[in-house]
């Protein structure tokens, strides 16, 4: 029947059967709506948000919003105060009846938060804006920095919040020789996010100095402690997952409550998590070697049996297997040494009587898993590993030409005018396939050979290209450029390439310039530190897009502050961060 025979149906009804008949219809309609409604309403509150400042005191400058809803939503939230403002999204996989970290607040201000729920069916805003007074930053000079950003040319930054770990240092002349490690520089982890302003928007304290970290897939952060663990931990500074070097020194064997084991002396500098979940990280080996060096500086020094101790890369899945090593021992000379072998490195982290052979302190997967780099301090050198057959495919290495054996043939020449670096740190391939690396430029020189002093080093980022076919590299670009001043850096650093083509290069551990001229790296232990992190342009010559500098808190504490690398996050908080 059409639409027109059915109304002329209903209008033939008498008026009393017409009416009830309408009646019925709109009853049934309403029914009708009534159980269909909730399949297209937009989502509800119910249980009204609430939101406090993280109890955690790990990372203060957070909060905690918790609130329930009719189904699965996506989260919105905006903060606002005077000058200020952040927005958060949170998927379905978030959920709020568990806590939503609410971070990117500065610190010392009261924020307005607005809080809007998704789904497919609509999005409700929480009528009621909710209010939060993020507290102060310490004023304690041992457990905060003095952050200055001094250069910032807003249109050429990349966006995006800064994240670096700042390292506390005492000199060992003020520490009053406690050690060459001093208990106080060791006993503070810290992690901390900076807006492009300089503002503290986060930050985490914990109990053991950290070397590298990053943001992992799940939008945690994962980092290394200077007592050999992996530590995982959310927004809120929760301890999501741990593991430990189960036969790391002075603990007997014994790993903290929670704390997975893992198979290995230690874990230390570097990781790097594969997509599966799995991570790529660096431990070590000792081998007792006959005949070693017991100078840098004099080759005809007695030599003697030595306790050395070298590199071991290894693939370690979630639960502690160890699903691989490969060790430096196997495929590299450990007679070739740097300056800095008998520096007491190992020495002063519970393993006597060692001495520092090759010094890894980056690795990274490349090739999607088949291959990795492992950067060597120490040597100065390099190097691609097939993970299939365990073989250095390349090795880019300073003066090759000291190189013997089947290894001198997977070396490369430095063509044209540029400098060779002298102990690197944190190597990228870029996606133009060249190698990008911080060079910290320390001595210029191998043993035996005569050192330049710390005053002559200038420490950069630098990219090279290759060329396959003659084995050879040519320097692209560096960071320097004319009129920089002098940076000195003589340990730790990073680089990274960003999506504007700029790169974002950490300083690691400055000298400060006073007295600098006088002095000796066998002194440098006493000297005061500083640091910065750096975004250069790409371009002949680089130009200094944004500079953040860390100093002493006060004018009148000792105490100094080092970084082991920055990182320029394209969100905050990192939900679905990859490298």
């Amino acid at each position: 029947m059409s639409g027109r025979q059915t109304l002329d149906t209903i209008n033939r009804i008498p008026d009393n059967r017409r009416m009830n008949f309408q009646i019925r219809a709109a009853q049934a309609l309403f029914v009708l709506l009534s159980i269909a409604s909730p399949l297209f309403a937009a989502p509800k509150f119910t249980v009204a948000p609430t939101l406090e400042l993280n109890p955690n005191p790990a990372a203060p400058l957070a909060g905690a919003l918790k609130f329930q809803a009719s189904s699965e939503v996506s989260t919105s939230i905006v903060g606002e105060t005077e000058g200020h403002r952040f927005a958060i999204e949170y998927g379905i996989e978030q959920n709020p009846s568990n806590g939503l970290p609410v971070v990117g607040m500065r610190a010392g201000k009261r924020y307005t938060i607005t809080v809007a729920i998704s789904d497919s069916s609509g999005k409700t805003t929480y009528p009621k804006p909710l209010e939060i007074q993020s507290p102060d930053l310490p004023d304690r000079p041992d457990l905060m920095p003095r952050i200055v950003v001094e250069s910032n040319e807003s249109d050429s930054v990349s966006p995006g919040p800064t994240l670096f770990n700042p390292r506390r240092r005492i000199p060992i002349a003020v520490a009053d020789s406690i050690s060459a490690e001093s208990e106080f520089n060791a006993n503070l982890g810290m992690l901390a996010v900076v807006d492009s302003e300089g503002e503290v928007i986060w930050y985490y304290h914990g109990d053991s100095r950290i070397t590298d970290y990053r943001p992992i897939s799940n939008g945690n952060i994962v980092f290394i402690t200077a007592d050999n663990r992996l530590i995982e931990i959310d927004m809120l500074g929760n301890t999501v997952a741990s593991w430990c070097a189960a036969n790391r020194p002075a603990t007997d064997g014994e790993c903290p409550e929670g704390s997975i084991p893992v198979d290995l002396p230690t874990i230390h500098h570097s990781f790097q998590e594969y997509e599966n979940g799995d991570f790529l990280i660096l431990s070590t080996e000792i081998r007792e070697l006959p005949d070693y060096f017991t100078s840098e500086t004099d080759v005809d020094a007695p030599r003697k049996t030595q306790q050395v101790v070298g590199d071991v890369v290894v693939r370690m899945t979630r639960e502690g297997e160890i699903l691989w090593r490969w060790n430096a021992f196997d495929h590299l000379d450990p007679y070739q040494i740097g300056y800095l072998t008998f520096s007491n490195y190992w020495t002063r982290r519970g393993f006597p009587n060692t001495v520092d052979w090759s010094h890894a302190n980056a690795v990274r997967i490349v090739d999607d898993g088949d291959s990795f780099l492992v950067n060597f301090r120490l040597i100065s050198g390099i190097a691609k590993v097939d993970v299939a057959s365990q073989e250095i495919e390349w090795m880019v290495i300073t003066d090759p030409q000291d190189i013997e054996g089947d290894l001198s043939r997977k070396t490369f020449s430095l063509k044209g005018d540029g400098d060779w670096f002298w102990m690197p740190h944190a190597p990228w391939i870029t996606e133009d396939g060249t190698l990008l690396i911080f060079n910290n430029d320390n001595f210029g020189a191998r043993p035996f050979d005569p050192a330049l002093p710390p005053a002559a080093i200038r420490s950069r980022a630098e990219e090279y290209a290759f060329d396959p076919e003659t084995r050879s590299m040519t320097k692209v670009w560096e960071s320097r450029f004319p009129g920089e001043i002098p940076l000195r850096s003589w340990a730790m650093g990073s680089v990274q390439p960003l999506p504007n083509k700029n790169v974002l290069v950490g300083y690691g551990m400055l000298f400060r310039p006073e007295g600098v001229e006088s002095l000796t790296w066998n002194n440098r232990l006493a000297h005061p530190t500083w640091t910065q992190i750096r975004e250069y342009s790409k371009t002949q010559p680089a130009r200094l897009v944004w500079s953040l500098t860390l100093l002493p808190l006060t004018e009148e504490t000792e105490i100094g502050w080092a970084l082991y690398g920055g990182l320029r996050l394209p969100q905050w908080p990192p939900l679905g961060y990859s490298e």
